[in-house]
Parts: C-alpha cells; structure tokens; sequence
C-alpha cells in the first residue's frame, strides 16, 4: 500500500470518528431537567454538567449522593451488620478467650455504608489498626472492646470482652519482640550495666556485638582501586600510542622532503639517512615520544652500523613505525638498493608533496578537535556569567 493510500485512510477514519463524536455528543446535548440518584448502598456519583448564563456556557460538576436508607431499612442493616460484627471481629482467631492473632478491626463495614468506631480500655495489647502485640506477655490479658455502629441517624454500641494470650510456640520474629520488651524492662532500673537475657520462650540465647563489615568496603574500595588504576594505565599506554602516531604522522613530511633533497643532490641514501638522524641528534634530548619516527631512524641506522644489510634496514624500518606511509618508505629504499629504481629522488618529492597535503589536513583535524575540547569550559564559562548576572536580579525581586 502506497503511502499517499495510507494517508488518505488514517486521515478518513479520524474524521468519521471524530464526526461520530460530535453528532453524539449534539445529541445529548438536549436540555435536562432532573438527574437520577444512585440506589441506597451504591455509593456517590460524579456528574460534569454545563450551565448557560446568558448566552455563555459553564462547566458544573456535581456530586449525586445515594438514596438514603429508609428508618426500617437502617435499622434492620444495623442489626445485620450487629450480629456479624463478632466474626468480622476475629478474624482468624477462635473465640473471644483466646486472641493471638491480628484482629479485624475496619471503619467501614464491608459491602454496606455503615461506619464503624472503634475504642480500647488499653491499647498494650491491641492496636487501632488491629495488630495484636502479644509476644511480650506472660499471662493472659483482658481487654474490652468497643464499636459504635452508625448508618444516617441510627446507631448501635457493639461490646465485647476479648482476652490476649501469649503465644503458644512463638516464632522468631515474636522471639525477637520478646527480647526488646525484656530489654526495656532490663534499663528501667538505675543499674549502669544491663543483664542480657540468656533464654527466650526456651531459646537460648547468645549475644555478639555487631559484625565489623569494614572489612568488606576495603575489600570493595580496594578491588575498585586496583581497576581503576588497570583503566587509567591501559587509558594512558592508548593516549601514548596515539601521540606517538600523531607525531609519526607529522614528521613524515620533513622527513621524506629531507630526502628527496639529499639524494636530488647526488647524496647516497645510507648519507642522506645518516645526516637526517645526526641533525636530530643535535638539537639535544628533544620528545622521544613525540619524534618516535626519528628514533627508529637513528635504531635502523645503528643496524646498520653493526652490519645489518642497508635495505633489511630500511625494511625493519618500516615495520617497526606500523604506519602505511612508513611501510611504503621503507619498500620503496629497499627496492632502489635491490633493484635499482629509475628517478627516486622525483619519487621521494612527489610522496613529500602528498605527505604535505596529508598534514594540512591533519593539522585542520587537529584545530578542530581542540575547538570541541574548548566547548565544554566555554559553557561552563558562559554559564557562570549568567549566574552572576541573574543571581542579583533574582534577589532583588524578593526584597
């Protein structure tokens, strides 16, 4: 399917569905003159009208309420609601005599209006969210337990005498809850040393203080530390690695311009190679890294020095520097010995011309990447500058 086709269709489907929209909504647009509570028990419902005020339209929002119950019908909910307060009550616990689990202790009865408010003679035991706290008793404990039933005007009081034992076999967890009550009862006394529980529920007990874990964060920090180093160690030999690149990049012009023109002078090329590594020598201890090139000239010229053949030389010359420009020299000086090569000199300055072009564009490469390397501070810069403008201005707007 095209996509013009494709257009047409979303286009013609939106406009359908919003025209089916418009005319619906024309539709009941009709003026009203009543609207229609919800049933008693189905809870309130929100209704957004619009209100015409002279010739101009407002949006109303209303709340129906629910049909209140009749008297007859309060009571007779009241009092279903009354007799399954009780089980509602337990929960999942028994009987009234013998509370040790959570309660249920709700301020709306479920599926009905009817509020529910709940009072405690003590609240140890018992909270008002119907959490039962027994792991610290030692007896039984009697609480009595009151609920206000409301529905519209009517009303019923729900009471109950609950009792909250001890746990029968406690768990861990209420193990635990054992101990700190025992321990608040332990410092309510003015000893300056507190007697640590040796027994809890028939547990015996052992204390420890708090694992030392420092160990573990210089064992964390230090494994960090170690990578980190790895990564700056292999972030710096690659910075190396390019700035020797970048320095072998651009020194090969002025080296293949100086021999092209030793040997356009009629100097041989072990002469011209020699001149070229002693000029280097002379200008002192200059950056080994930065001029690598010509440190590997001054290695291929001690070799052959020592014996190494003239075009091996310049062969292991090229391979060492790992750049194709170097290769390329390297070769082409081998061949001219081996084989004799018409015209090296013309060759030598038309590779110097070409490495020249190369470095005028990497010189441009170059300036750029400093000018992203500028904008960040540049940023910064700028937004110093506006803090220091606007933070006056600001300040003065509050006085």
């Amino acid at each position: 399917m095209k996509y013009r086709t494709k257009l047409c269709l979303i286009v013609a489907a939106g406009g359908i569905l919003s025209l089916s929209c418009y005319l619906y909504d024309l539709k009941g647009r009709d003026p009203i003159q009543y609207l229609t509570r919800p049933q008693s028990g189905a809870g309130d419902e929100n209704a957004e009208l619009q209100a015409e005020l002279e010739g101009k339209t407002y949006p109303v929002h209303v709340k129906l309420k629910a049909v209140p119950y009749k008297e007859q019908e309060q009571r007779l909910l009241l009092k279903e609601a009354y007799d399954g307060l009780g089980a509602l009550f337990l929960k999942e616990n028994g009987d009234f005599e013998q509370i040790m689990e959570d309660v249920s202790m709700p301020s709306v009865y479920p599926g009905t209006q009817i509020s529910i408010r709940w009072y405690l003679d003590t609240g140890d035991c018992v909270k008002s969210d119907g959490t039962v706290q027994n792991a610290f008793l030692k007896a039984p404990q009697s609480v009595k337990v009151q609920a206000v039933l409301s529905l519209g005007g009517e009303s019923l009081v729900w009471e109950q005498k609950i009792v909250v034992c001890p746990p029968e076999i406690p768990d861990t967890e209420q193990k635990l809850q054992m101990l700190d009550y025992e321990l608040l009862e332990a410092q309510e006394t003015a000893a300056e040393r507190v007697l640590l529980p040796d027994t809890v529920a028939g547990t015996p007990v052992v204390w420890y203080r708090k694992a030392d874990d420092r160990w573990l964060w210089f064992l964390v920090l230090t494994a960090l530390t170690v990578g980190a180093v790895a990564a700056g160690r292999k972030k710096e030999a690659d910075t190396a690695l390019r700035k020797k690149e970048r320095g072998m990049q651009l020194d090969y012009p002025e080296i293949v311009s100086r021999l092209s023109l030793y040997m356009g002078a009629g100097i041989s090329t072990r002469k011209a190679w020699e001149r070229i590594v002693d000029n280097y020598e002379k200008k002192g201890k200059p950056d080994a890294q930065r001029h690598a090139a010509y440190e590997e000239m001054r290695v291929a010229l001690h070799e052959m020095q020592s014996g190494v053949a003239e075009s091996v030389a310049y062969e292991r010359f090229g391979s060492r520097c790992r750049m194709p420009a170097y290769l390329k020299l390297g070769t082409l000086l081998s061949q001219n010995l081996r084989k004799g090569t018409r015209n090296l000199a013309g060759l030598l300055k038309e590779e110097s011309r070409e490495a020249f072009e190369s470095r005028k564009a990497l010189a441009k490469r170059m300036g750029e990447e400093c000018e992203s390397k500028l904008l960040l501070p540049m940023i910064m810069m700028l937004l110093t500058i506006l803090i220091v403008i606007m933070y006056p201005a600001a300040t003065s707007f509050h006085m």
